[in-house]
């Protein structure tokens, strides 16, 4: 990340600082520099999305540190990160290839129970994402913290804030890992703060004006500056074989003009040097000069220096490396956090950081500002279909994998439901049933009636035979559901014939089931 061995080259002009030293002024912050040591502590639990609260640990982190600034009465200012640069995609494919690496070397740990390991590959592979700084942001506008999502680079956006007035929006400081901020210009960086605020200070008017110091910047400027970083290999641009940063400050010291130091390096490295590394160069540094950023006066992009003559009379798509240009209302949605700046879709109305296990609570608390949410319901699987769209109809269909019963099937159940007697009533069922009846026919109940007559049967007949086919009946009466082979018919002609004090069929089971 940023310059290489740019930090350890200027160590003789760092100077130990605490934050305090920024008391009542703005300081700029780069938001992802402090994403990316806050996932260190949950690092695992992001990589393997694990469920819980640890893995939002990078957010307490980073309010952690906001509110040391602001007990020191400090202003921050977050930065976010935007979308890719063209002339990066060779970097991030790099570091996205090392990073699915890494991931593969600590599950092979996590496999073999060496967490330790594990752990250390997983800080390695985890990557920040877009919903991962969403997260923060939320928190942010709720505790009116002021931030800006940049349209693609933080460090040119920090940049230009440190070239403005505080009245104006501007920053006197900017905390950041990332060496690139003194390539893009910033006045002033912080590196290395902990979490008591301390840390080291690089001040580029320091850095020119030193006399007596070694490396000496006494006949640089910002612009001779920035080309020895690309020399020296940036995120745009990789470095010639056999020069070092070291190197890349002895030629433009020597020299003092980047189109001769580039003609010295063509007739030294011959063939080492790529063919096209002229025009690279020159958009590199055209990157880090004049790179496109979100002004909040004109609510729209513009370059971060006005630009020069030799790329005045490019054509918009020919100045794309500088970053694609965008609308104004895309440019302000980006700076507010509500449209992602590398799919161009609105971000969700979340209300609080959290992870949502729900499909529905995950559709519903995701969908943008001016869509309409609208529920499908079909008959196909049962099953509750949930689609969003600005205008027409979007209809999604999700069919149920069990086989559906057969027209003959729902027909025989019908059947069953018709005529009970016919049929057994299933045991599940039939309590449900029995309640419903009960509040219809209250004072009318004939198994009541039943009851009393088996009573006076019994008295009466003293016949044995009598006496079991009643019970007969009785067992009939209290488990209707177990009759599978009974006749009924045959059973009411017995009790007919030998107790007459039964009258007709009035009182019957068969009548109250034909009631019913």
């Amino acid at each position: 990340m940023g310059i290489k061995d740019l930090l350890r080259f200027m160590k003789p002009y760092v100077e130990p600082i605490h934050i305090k030293k920024y008391a009542d002024k703005r300081v700029g912050i780069d938001a992802y520099s402090w994403l990316h040591k806050g996932a260190y502590s949950c690092s695992m639990e992001l990589c393997l999305n694990m469920e819980g609260d640890k893995k939002f640990q990078y957010v307490n982190y980073c309010l952690h540190r906001i509110n040391m600034l602001r007990h020191y009465n400090i202003t921050p200012v977050l930065v976010f990160d935007g979308g890719n640069i063209p002339c990066k995609a060779l970097t991030e494919q790099q570091r996205h290839s090392k990073r699915k690496d890494n991931r593969k070397l600590a599950m092979a740990k996590l496999k073999d129970g060496d967490i330790n390991a594990a752990t250390e590959m997983f800080q390695r592979a985890v990557s920040i994402t877009p919903s991962m700084a969403h997260q923060l942001i939320l928190i942010l506008r709720s505790e009116n913290i002021e931030f800006v999502v940049a349209p693609y680079e933080a460090d040119a956006q920090l940049a230009y804030l440190s070239s403005l007035d505080a009245d104006k929006g501007g920053i006197d400081a900017v905390i950041s890992e990332d060496s690139d901020l003194l390539a893009y210009g910033c006045s002033s960086v912080i590196f290395k703060m902990d979490r008591y605020g301390n840390g080291e200070e690089i001040v580029m008017s320091d850095v020119f004006d030193s006399v007596g110091r070694a490396p000496s910047f006494l006949h640089f400027d910002k612009e001779l500056f920035t080309g020895m970083c690309v020399l020296a290999g940036c995120d745009f641009l990789p470095s010639v074989p056999g020069i070092g940063i070291a190197k890349a400050h002895g030629l433009v010291l020597k020299y003092r003009n980047l189109d001769r130091v580039l003609s010295v390096l063509k007739y030294e490295k011959g063939n080492q040097m790529p063919n096209d590394y002229f025009i690279s160069f020159k958009e590199a540094l055209a990157v880090f000069q004049h790179a496109r950023i979100y002004d909040a006066d004109s609510k729209r992009l513009k370059h971060l220096t006005p630009l020069r003559e030799t790329l005045v009379h490019y054509s918009a798509e020919e100045l794309d490396f500088l970053g694609p240009e965008l609308s104004s209302s895309q440019a302000s949605a980006i700076a507010q956090g509500e449209l992602d700046p590398c799919t161009s879709l609105y971000n969700g109305q979340l209300k609080k950081p959290i992870a949502v296990n729900n499909t529905s609570e995950r559709l519903s608390s995701t969908q943008p500002p001016n869509r309409i949410l609208k529920q499908e319901t079909t008959t196909e699987g049962c099953l509750t279909i949930v689609s969003s769209h600005k205008t027409g109809t979007k209809r999604i269909t999700v069919m149920d994998k069990t086989k559906p019963k057969s027209s003959l099937e729902q027909l025989s159940n019908l059947k069953q439901l018709i005529s009970p007697l016919n049929h057994s009533i299933p045991s599940r069922i039939q309590p449900d049933i029995s309640a419903k009846r009960s509040s219809l026919v209250p004072d009318n109940n004939p198994f009541k009636r039943l009851r009393q007559t088996q009573k006076e049967t019994i008295v009466m007949n003293e016949s044995a035979t009598e006496h079991s086919e009643v019970k007969q009946v009785e067992d009939l009466e209290t488990t209707p559901g177990s009759q599978k082979s009974v006749e009924p018919k045959t059973v009411m002609k017995k009790r007919v014939s030998s107790g007459k004090k039964i009258e007709g069929n009035k009182n019957t089971i068969l009548n109250f089931f034909s009631r019913v």
